[in-house]
């Protein structure tokens, strides 16, 4: 059956957006997008008219923690701002204590069914075990990725048997440059490159992530000689984050770089350069007060950012709508069109996910009709942090 939806305004993302506009599809694709004057003479069964709605593709969560969804609690307490450590700390210890169970199953897929709910088609998924927990809610595209890290010897032995013992076709990625061996940074970038598949990180996310790179000093010093995990095998490379994975040779088109807070303009002209990709986590980043991205700098070098909600346990809530709010609110100057692609085609381009994150003939046939009062329809989805209306269609 091929439909006609037509809505108040429609938003391919790619293309500006269209007031009064519609949306042919078929049973298997979308067919095609404009003003419904143009459209109402194509070929279709029936026309849907969806009063007071945006139509919009789904929004892509460029990064998520899904199995941390049981440790909601540590976003619900004070924390000191930008001590990476110490929330690290507690989270290790929070998950000690209360160790896997069907509990954290249950509750990780509680949070999928809540991103699809809330607009999410497709959405990253680092986690630590070696196969995917979660990705069984329907509607939802989980691109799973088990996060090795060790920085010590041992660590390092450990994380490259385990990824020598697994199929060729699971997805390995590294937690990031300062709790991972340059060794094994290596092994999985070169497996990620052999496969052609996305290789995520965290990068420079707070400043003692940067200190430790720098001087091989700070608090993560510490709380590594704490842990027992420092064995002087590591040699801090004296630079930043960006300069030490693009002296490994690990920037490239499919590298995610997650955060990207504590970047001087040299790094984001060299991620540039390299056509690394970049994911903002606002709401994460608010929360443990580790700073603000640039995402105007990284624009004006010809950066695309997308947008990711990290876990429930560094951020009170997992919105992909509160995260472009807060972006709007940390920088007022961002077009609220650039912020909303963020979300959706930029997503859709980092993560090499052809047909979404735009509204397009051959394009993914399912999108987003999202309820709204208003007539400015970009600056309602940005500046408005409250529950969306939302329906997939």
């Amino acid at each position: 059956m091929i439909t006609l939806h037509r809505a108040p305004w429609v938003l391919p993302i790619s293309s500006p957006a269209i007031s009064d506009g519609a949306v042919l599809v078929d049973d298997q694709q979308m067919l095609a997008v404009g003003p419904f004057a143009v459209l109402r003479h194509e070929v279709h069964d029936r026309v849907i008219d969806h009063e007071a709605r945006i139509l919009m593709p789904g929004l892509i969560n460029g990064h998520c923690h899904l199995e941390l969804s049981a440790f909601a609690e540590l976003s619900q307490q004070p924390v000191e701002p930008g001590n990476m450590p110490a929330w690290i700390t507690n989270l290790l210890a929070l998950r000690a204590r209360k160790g896997h169970g069907d509990a954290e199953l249950e509750i990780g897929d509680l949070t999928l069914a809540g991103q699809y709910g809330d607009g999410v088609g497709l959405l990253v998924d680092i986690g630590n075990g070696l196969t995917p927990q979660f990705g069984a809610c329907e509607g939802v595209e989980v691109q799973y990725f088990t996060e090795l890290l060790g920085l010590s010897r041992q660590g390092s032995e450990y994380g490259l048997k385990a990824m020598s013992e697994s199929g060729a076709g699971h997805k390995f990625t590294c937690h990031a440059p300062y709790s991972t061996s340059s060794t094994l940074l290596t092994a999985v970038k070169k497996r990620a490159r052999l496969a052609g598949h996305l290789f995520p990180i965290h990068v420079a996310e707070s400043r003692d992530e940067v200190e430790f790179l720098r001087t091989g000093q700070g608090r993560f010093r510490i709380f590594l000689e704490e842990r027992g995990v420092w064995d002087d095998t590591f040699r801090p490379p004296a630079v930043g984050a960006v300069r030490y994975l693009a002296q490994l040779d690990l920037l490239d088109d499919k590298t995610l770089c997650v955060h990207c807070v504590h970047l001087d303009d040299k790094e984001i002209d060299l991620l540039a350069q390299k056509n690394a990709k970049v994911c903002l986590c606002p709401g994460s980043n608010r929360f443990l007060g580790v700073g603000q991205a640039a995402p105007a700098q990284m624009l004006a070098a010809g950066i695309k950012p997308c947008l990711g909600t990290d876990s429930l346990a560094s951020n009170p809530e997992l919105s992909m709508w509160r995260e472009m709010a807060i972006l709007a609110d940390d920088h007022p100057d961002l077009p609220p069109a650039t912020i909303v692609a963020m979300a959706t085609l930029y997503g859709a381009e980092a993560l090499g996910a052809k047909g979404q994150g735009r509204l397009e003939s051959g394009g993914c046939r399912h999108f987003l009709g999202v309820g709204y009062e208003g007539h400015a329809p970009l600056e309602f989805l940005v500046h408005d942090q409250g529950a969306k209306d939302i329906v997939w269609l």
